[in-house]
C-alpha cells in the first residue's frame, strides 16, 4: 500500500463517513421513537367503572369490561397516569382505603387475554399516596395512635416508600423502624418536614409526591407556586434531603421546579 494510500486510511479511521454518522443518527431517533411510543400506550388507555367490580378500559377505539378482584367504590390515577389506584370501604370502619393499585397496561393486558383483573396491595395495608412507572415506586401514608406518656394518645402520620416490583421499602431517616419507641419513632417523623396529613388518602389538586423522573420524593407534599418548593424534597439515590449544591446544579441545567413536579 502507497503512502498516499496510508493517510488515506488513516483519516478515514480517524474521522468515520457522514454516512456511519447519519446512520447513528437514524438509530437514535427511531429508539427515542420506540420509548416515547411506548410511554404513550399506557396514556392512550382510559378506565371507568362500570358495575360492581366491573372496570372498562378503552383504547384507541377498543373497550374491554373485565371483573376486578375487589369490590372497590372508585378509583383514581396516579400522578404519571400510567397506575389506577382503588379506594376500598370496608365494613366497621370509617375511613376507606386506598391499598390496591394496578398498571394500566398490565390491567388492559389481562382484561384481554383472561376478562379478569389481578390486582397489587400494599403488603403493610397503607395508603397509597402516589406511584410512579419510570421511578417504580410508590408513596404511603398511615395515620394511626401512638403514645405520648401518661398513657395518653395522640394521631401520628408515617410515610414508607416502597420499590416495584416487590414492595419492598426503601428505608429514609423519617421512616418508621419496626420495635422502636413511640419517642424514636416521632423523633424520625419529624426529620420529614412540613408534616400534612392528606384526608382519607387523597392528595389535593396541585400537590405532587413523586417526581416525573422518579428520581425525587416530596412525602409531605410540593407546590411549584411556593417560595421554597424543593424545602422538603427528599432525593431517592442518597435518600437525604436535597442540598443547596444539588438545587443549584438543577438551576445550572436549567431545570424547573415545573419540569420535575409540574
Amino acid at each position: 500500500m502507497g503512502q498516499a494510500a496510508e493517510k488515506h486510511k488513516v483519516r478515514e479511521e480517524n474521522h468515520p463517513r457522514p454516512m456511519r454518522s447519519k446512520m447513528l443518527k437514524k438509530t437514535i431517533l427511531a429508539a427515542s421513537f420506540f420509548m416515547m411510543h411506548s410511554l404513550c400506550l399506557s396514556q392512550e388507555i382510559s378506565a371507568l367503572k362500570t358495575d360492581r367490580q366491573i372496570l372498562t378500559l378503552s383504547k384507541n377505539s377498543e373497550s374491554l369490561s373485565c371483573r376486578v378482584n375487589l369490590d372497590f367504590e372508585s378509583f383514581r390515577y396516579s400522578g404519571d397516569r400510567h397506575f389506577l389506584i382503588f379506594k376500598q370501604v370496608k365494613k366497621g370502619f370509617y375511613a376507606p382505603f386506598y391499598t390496591n393499585f394496578v398498571k394500566l397496561t398490565d390491567a388492559y393486558d389481562q382484561c384481554k387475554k383472561t376478562s379478569r383483573i389481578q390486582l397489587s396491595h400494599d403488603p403493610a395495608g397503607e395508603n397509597i399516596l402516589d406511584i410512579n412507572a419510570v421511578g417504580k415506586i410508590y408513596i404511603t401514608y398511615l395515620e394511626d395512635m401512638h403514645h405520648i406518656g401518661g398513657g395518653t394518645l395522640a394521631t401520628r402520620v408515617s410515610y414508607a416508600v416502597r420499590r416495584l416490583p416487590g414492595s419492598k421499602e426503601i428505608m429514609f431517616p423519617f421512616s418508621v423502624r419496626k420495635n422502636e419507641s413511640d419517642e424514636k419513632a416521632m423523633q424520625r417523623i419529624g426529620r420529614t418536614g412540613g408534616m400534612s396529613s392528606y384526608e382519607f388518602g387523597i392528595v389535593p389538586d396541585g400537590i405532587r409526591l413523586i417526581s416525573k423522573n422518579g428520581k425525587y420524593i416530596a412525602p409531605a407534599g410540593i407546590s411549584c407556586s411556593t417560595e421554597n418548593p424543593y424545602e422538603d424534597v427528599w432525593s431517592l439515590e442518597t435518600r437525604r434531603k436535597i442540598s443547596a449544591k444539588e438545587m443549584e446544579g438543577l438551576k445550572r441545567k436549567n431545570v424547573r421546579c415545573e419540569d420535575l413536579f409540574g
